[in-house]
């Protein structure tokens, strides 16, 4: 029986290896990657070597997998909670990868969101908010803008902010934006991922955004243990070092 969940938990951690692995031929290189790849080898480890492992350290890797689950579980179902009343003064559109000129499923899935709150707020300033990385051809920010145009979205009504590179930056040049646009007396909201809203709602509010509101989309199956590991990852080091 031992030797049979020895095997099935090895094939677990083989699984979860392979999918970030094979995250790097259809992805941008992100740290998700490398933590899917790390934890697929640890559970393997723990697998193969479960009998030689000091008590200690099994538990120790027991309990930090644990708080893995528990805080990718919050995150997901918190995030899946959208406090939009679709009478927001401006949305704001989070960056992700970039392929090229072509916006990756992750982004697709956010721009999407906001064509559909468009259809129900059209009035609504739509900040695209994303710099250029690496690995891509154009910012963020403008592969986006093309996107909604060519899903229906007028030109008059998209913002570009294409200075950003982290969650804090997309928040901080969206405010400056917002207030030219503004002044300091409107309301906004937010689209990113489910396990990105909390963190993101963290970013607005130090960013002197106030009572944002947010949506989310909806991660694909082989991107979402990728991303809510890097967000685990970023989400305990905003709370440690703010």
């Amino acid at each position: 029986m031992k030797s049979v969940l020895k095997i099935v938990i090895a094939v677990i951690g083989a699984v979860i290896a392979l999918n970030g692995a094979a995250l790097f031929f259809v992805s941008n290189v992100n740290l998700g990657n490398f933590l899917s790849i790390g934890l697929g080898a640890v559970i393997i480890f723990v697998a193969v070597f479960f009998n030689k492992i000091a008590k200690w350290l099994k538990i120790l890797l027991f309990t930090c997998i644990g708080l893995v689950v528990i805080l990718s579980s919050f995150l997901i179902i918190n995030g899946k909670s959208d406090t939009v009343t679709y009478t927001e003064d401006a949305i704001i559109v989070l960056g992700a990868a970039v392929h090229g000129k072509t916006p990756s499923l992750t982004l697709k899935r956010r721009l999407d969101k906001a064509v559909e709150y468009h259809t129900q707020n059209p009035d609504a300033v739509i900040v695209v908010s994303g710099g250029q990385g690496a690995q891509e051809d154009i910012s963020e920010a403008e592969a986006m803008k093309i996107y909604l145009i060519e899903n229906g979205v007028a030109s008059d009504k998209i913002v570009k902010e294409d200075k950003s590179t982290s969650t804090t930056e997309n928040f901080a040049f969206s405010k400056e934006i917002l207030d030219k646009t503004f002044g300091h007396d409107y309301t906004a909201a937010f689209i990113t991922n489910e396990y990105h809203i909390s963190r993101a709602a963290f970013c607005a509010d130090n960013a002197g955004l106030d009572n944002t509101t947010h949506i989310h989309s909806n991660t694909s199956t082989s991107y979402l243990l990728s991303g809510v590991l890097r967000e685990c990852f970023a989400f305990v080091y905003h709370l440690i070092l703010g």
